[in-house]
């Protein structure tokens, strides 16, 4: 399942001669963050068209801002879990950009 993000990860994969990520923990959080604010976005387009049932506890006014909620928590346990990679796939990328950035500020010093 998670084939395009070992793909990935084999692609951006960092040499020992490059510079690594200054932060890896704050990295490493803001890819989960990403994560989770897109799998909770694409729940929200998901839940978009489903009616609030009373057989649920719903159908009231105030549904609508509790499900937001709901689904924004439901994608922060979905990228904590890592089971989508969205979030490695996005350390990786950050990873790759500051290896970039290492070696053209290398080539601009010498």
């Amino acid at each position: 399942m998670d084939i395009a993000a070992a793909t990935l990860r084999s692609t951006a994969a960092i040499t020992p001669s490059t510079p690594a990520i200054p932060n890896p923990a704050a990295a490493d959080k803001v890819a989960k963050e990403f994560e989770a604010m897109l799998v909770g976005q694409l729940m929200e387009s998901m839940f978009a068209g489903m009616r609030e049932s009373p057989l649920f506890g719903g159908g009231g006014p105030a549904e609508k801002p509790w499900r937001s909620m709901l689904l924004q928590e439901y994608g922060k346990a979905i990228a904590e879990s890592g089971t989508l990679g969205i979030g490695r796939m996005t350390h990786d990328e950050i990873a790759r950009l500051y290896a970039a950035q290492g070696a053209a500020g290398a080539e601009q010093r010498s």
